[in-house]
């Protein structure tokens, strides 16, 4: 599934500053040298410029400068040979520069501020503030765009919605800034839009209330009552439509999961055989409730025969702010709006994992354990290097080797040593290419040591039990064909592997880790066939709470069959969780998207994960069970809560509690201080 690149200005506002905001006659060349150009994937963002501008991207022309451009330099060197190179490189950088888009980098929010007041000038042209999602917020990136185009983008991505229904400024700052997302695009579905499903269930966890800035939270256990969205982010797509999907992006597989995106919509679809579940376990009926109501208050129904994608509440983020599907689409179709897909599950899913210090930080393991686990990457490091050939000339050449992909190698590539290598084995002995093999592999084997150790596994895309979904969807009781703590992974099945270990990035703490008892059975099969790839997730528990507010909206998980880590996992260790702060819907004006992006600007997730593993670092120095042995296991508990903290941030839009002094700075002891407040301080 390619995807075309664009180029666009990328600015630090410390250099806009510097010429007063107002910089003239900048070409793209001299952007270029400065390190101020970058590229970007297609967007529908970009597709709607063009579609304003009523410009066409023709990608044959694009193909044919791109070949002039490669046979030129297969030449001799000449003055004529640099002028030409010249004239059609210009005119690729004519065809992707997109002069409309700017994105800056807001190092300090006094810069923001005026540039929101006032603008920014360049080239002769005025730039206003378009759109800062949630990702470009926590690296505080806004999108710029010409002051004219950017009031034609705002109409065309309104889409005809009630701009009377009040909603929560950094919410909509998220779901419009979707328009940045790299997309591929394919043919408007059929669809349908149906209620969230949630349920309840009881759950022991380690519950944090916050306290003072800089104090430590208190954590206590308790049982309380969740309520689950057991489909969040999640919607399903006919096996026709994906099949036509797959063709379109020209796939010779039909995926398992789709991300997907569109006005306001977001998330993931998996494939299902619609039809089959309504003929086999819905009384061949097709008719269902959808989320929409008539002028009588009933709710307007959808023929499921007639359906392509199942869409949840939860994936339509402006659902209400529209009176109707075919107004939606009456919208998108006059805007140029277009579905599309930003990723897609593979054809075949890896078959090894590479572990991370926090996957690793988090289990039990003793010499032996960690010996043994290390093995697999010990013998891979040892044969690229010297022993093995065949493990050299795999990682010299890279994944999904074929007999095509190693001709196409020995008549384009410049490397010419692997070549030589490749047609004599023995060259592995020679001094220069050990050294050099060794210069490539010594980055391999640093992060080796830092915990990228490699055991068999992978990730897949977490997938909440479709079957149940569509009992939902159909106003059956949902069940599912999962019963609780049962999970379903093709790939493992066809391993005969019944037992896992599952854990999501970023993890913090020891309950992040869930062993996964996987099933198997003839109707499991039959009805989760084509999702060949996935981890399928029931219904009935608080996984997703585990996971640290994992989601099914194509969230990933990680999980592997060593024995060790499996054995490694803490039992018993109970999830944490908190009460996020609420944000209030308002019928926003700019101002407001403004200044949800200064509360949302910069993340603290790397410190707060530094603090943790600092944390573990210390554990193992101190005595179990110890005082400071408890406060050091709360405090890593505790970075689990500031993590999540952080990541809702750009939801929320204001500040959440970081890491609290009393970690960082030490305390002074005074003379004139009582034995109680130096035993305090020295604690702290």
């Amino acid at each position: 599934m390619q995807k075309q690149i664009f180029y666009t200005f990328k600015f630090k506002s410390s250099r806009l500053k510097e010429f007063n905001y107002d910089i003239q006659n900048l070409s793209f060349d001299e952007a270029k040298q400065n390190k101020e150009v970058i590229s970007m994937f297609d967007s529908q963002l970009f597709r709607s410029i063009r579609h304003l501008n009523n410009k066409d991207f023709n990608i044959n022309e694009l193909n044919k400068c791109k070949k002039e451009l490669s046979e030129l330099k297969k030449r001799n060197c000449s003055a004529d040979k640099h002028r030409q190179i010249n004239e059609i490189q210009s005119q690729i950088n004519k065809m992707l520069f997109v002069p409309e888009i700017i994105s800056i980098v807001i190092e300090n929010k006094s810069h923001y501020r005026y540039l929101f007041r006032n603008r920014l000038k360049l080239n002769g042209l005025e730039y206003r503030r378009l759109t800062c999602s949630a990702g470009q917020a926590r690296s505080s990136v806004v999108i710029f765009c010409e002051s004219a185009m950017a009031d034609k983008l705002d109409a065309v991505f309104d889409n005809g919605r009630d701009q009377n229904i009040e909603l929560v400024p950094s919410k909509f700052n998220a779901y419009k800034g979707l328009i940045t997302s790299s997309t591929s695009t394919v043919s408007t579905p059929r669809f349908c839009l149906v209620p969230d499903y949630t349920s309840p269930t009881d759950v022991k966890v380690n519950y944090v209330t916050e306290t003072d800035l800089n104090e430590d939270d208190l954590i206590e256990e308790k049982v309380i009552t969740e309520f689950f969205n057991r489909f969040d982010g999640q919607g399903i797509i006919s096996v026709e439509m994906a099949t036509k999907w797959a063709d379109e992006l020209g796939l010779d597989y039909i995926p398992s999961q789709w991300c997907i995106r569109q006005n306001y919509i977001k998330g993931m679809l998996t494939t299902f055989d619609i039809k089959a579940f309504c003929e086999k376990e819905n009384n061949n009926k097709y008719i269902i409730d959808t989320s929409y109501l008539d002028e009588n208050g009933k709710a307007i129904k959808a023929d499921l025969s007639k359906i392509d994608v199942i869409i949840s509440e939860s994936q339509f983020k402006l659902w209400n702010s529209f009176p109707s599907i075919d107004y939606y689409n009456e919208n998108c179709e006059k805007n140029k709006l277009q579905w599309g897909i930003s990723l897609i599950s593979p054809k075949k899913d890896k078959d090894i994992l590479k572990m991370n210090y926090q996957f690793l930080q988090t289990v039990k393991l003793n010499d032996t354990q960690i010996e043994s686990l290390c093995k697999k990457t010990v013998d891979w490091l040892t044969g690229v290097t010297s022993k093995n050939i065949s493990y050299t000339l795999l990682f010299l050449l890279g994944v999904n080797i074929t007999e095509d992909k190693i001709t196409d190698y020995l008549n384009n590539s410049e490397n010419h040593w692997v070549k030589a290598l490749m047609l004599d084995n023995e060259l592995i002995n020679d001094k220069w290419i050990k050294r050099k093999i060794y210069d490539l592999i010594k980055k391999k084997i640093k992060k080796s040591c830092l915990g990228e150790i490699l055991v068999d596994g992978n990730f897949q895309v977490l997938v909440s039990d479709p079957f149940a979904m569509m009992q939902h969807a159909c106003g059956q009781e949902v069940t599912g064909l999962l019963g609780k703590k049962e999970y379903y992974s093709n790939y493992w099945n066809e391993k005969g592997v019944s037992i896992v270990d599952s854990m999501r990035a970023p993890l913090t703490y020891r309950s992040e880790h869930v062993v996964l008892n996987l099933k198997k059975n003839e109707e499991l099969d039959y009805w989760y066939k084509y999702n060949t790839s996935g981890v399928i997730v029931n219904i009935h528990g608080h996984e997703t709470m585990n996971w640290a507010g994992s989601d099914f909206d194509f969230d990933i998980i990680a999980t592997t069959s060593n024995e060790n880590i499996i054995n490694g996992v803490f039992k018993d260790e109970l999830p944490i969780t908190y009460a996020p702060p609420k944000s209030k819907a308002i019928n926003f004006k700019e101002r407001d998207l403004y200044n949800a992006d200064l509360h949302s600007f910069g993340s603290e997730i790397g410190q707060i994960t530094n603090k943790s593993t600092s944390g573990y670092a210390l554990l193992a120095q101190l005595e179990e069970n110890s005082t400071e042995y408890k406060t050091t296991l709360n405090r890593i508990k505790m970075c689990t809560k500031l993590q999540s903290a952080q990541i809702d941030k750009a939801k929320i839009g204001r500040k959440v509690k970081s890491i609290p002094n009393i970690w960082l700075k030490y305390n002074r002891i005074n003379d004139f201080d009582s034995e109680e407040v130096k035993h305090q301080k020295k604690f702290l």
